[in-house]
């Protein structure tokens, strides 16, 4: 537990760094803005393109994983959409579109990532970018489709190819998609000068990830955070205990290896994405409620990720 406590320290420090900043004019707006826009079309896919090629070939031997991690995302969603139909938010299909969105999207870039490489180094994110490689297509349609439903009692066409369309200009699933298919061209290695670009644009995500993240939240007073936390509970528990706890049922059902199933199970405890507010406000639901889960699931994760590295024997 002090592990898993002393691993998430580091970066809920830079997390609060990155909030007073904004809080105090240091950061503005535009700033996270740029920060986020870099992070989202250079960092990360530097990060994601090296990373798959590296271990590109293993992805297509992965067919356990591939069923495991989508079990779960249908599991999930139906399972947040059954508690938050029926008992939590009856008769808010906002919020009800919230509540499946937000028990799939886990962080598992900014926050993810950063906690994989901390924990378990060069190998932990040679397995995590195998995960985000196999999974990122369904989860984007599993996530987005299933809040689409509970929002309009049913999925249209024109939902499904605006997700497609999403996916065919998002640069981490292209990112991936280019290091794959390079390594399994048989291309042996990236020439070093390359590499090492990318090694060292790639460095920055962390930092960069977390300070964005910080800026984003509002965490300016202890009363909005308990009122945060009075109003998400549930939403918040879906996150970090329903949701893992179907993914290591299912890693193990499907005899994923140890250290992918470790990998994958601890991005899968993670704090609702950020984008999940973004994609809240864009497709018309309750934005001002996804804010708080997104809010409280990233404070709460400071409790709940530590947790989790003792479940799965991360030390």
């Amino acid at each position: 537990m002090l592990f898993g406590f002393l691993l998430v320290l580091p970066l809920m420090l830079i997390i609060i760094t990155g909030n007073l900043l904004y809080r105090y004019g240091f950061f503005h707006d535009s700033d996270v803005k740029t920060l986020t826009k870099t992070l989202y079309w250079i960092i990360l896919p530097a990060l994601l393109f090296r990373a798959t090629f590296t271990s590109g070939r293993e992805i297509f031997s992965n067919g356990g994983l591939l069923a495991a991690v989508n079990a779960t995302y249908l599991l999930t969603a139906v399972a947040a959409w059954a508690l938050a139909a029926f008992i939590f938010h009856r008769g808010q299909r906002k919020r009800v579109a919230v509540s499946i969105m937000t028990s799939i999207r886990a962080n598992n870039m900014y926050i993810g990532f950063p906690v994989v490489e901390m924990a378990l180094g060069e190998a932990g994110l040679a397995q995590a970018s195998i995960y985000f490689a196999i999974s990122i297509v369904f989860f984007q349609i599993i996530s987005i489709s299933g809040a689409e439903i509970a929002l309009c009692g049913s999925l249209s066409w024109k939902g499904i190819k605006k997700v497609f369309k999403s996916l065919s200009r998002n640069p981490l699933l292209l990112a991936c998609i280019a290091g794959m298919l390079l390594s399994m061209a048989g291309v042996p290695s990236l020439p070093k000068f390359l590499d090492e670009t990318l090694k060292l644009t790639s460095g920055a995500a962390t930092a960069v990830a977390l300070l964005a993240l910080g800026a984003s939240l509002d965490l300016s007073g202890v009363s909005h955070i308990l009122r945060v936390f009075t109003i998400t509970w549930e939403d918040d528990v879906m996150r970090y205990a329903v949701n893992p706890a179907i993914m290591l049922f299912f890693v193990k059902l499907f005899h994923v290896p140890v250290l992918l199933a470790q990998v994958t199970v601890l991005i899968t405890a993670m704090p609702a994405a950020v984008n999940c507010f973004i994609l809240a406000k864009e497709m018309g639901m309750d934005e001002e409620y996804c804010a708080n889960v997104v809010a409280a699931t990233t404070i709460l994760g400071a409790i709940a990720i530590p947790v989790w590295t003792v479940v799965l024997g991360i030390a």
